[in-house]
């Protein structure tokens, strides 16, 4: 599965708030089928919550 955390990281790193945006969707995706623990929702959510995409 892909490191969406860090696929965040780097987005908003890069300036890409839309691509960063797309990475949470599919985050949210992802989680409802199962697809990720709890563990890796609660990484991604730390990272939107410090630095939250405009």
């Amino acid at each position: 599965m892909p490191d969406y955390a860090a696929q965040y990281r780097q987005a908003m790193a890069d300036g890409a708030h839309d691509f960063a945006r797309t990475v949470v969707t599919a985050a949210t995706q992802a989680a409802k089928a199962g697809l990720i623990t709890p563990e890796e929702v609660a990484e991604l959510v730390a990272e939107v919550k410090a630095d939250p995409p405009q």
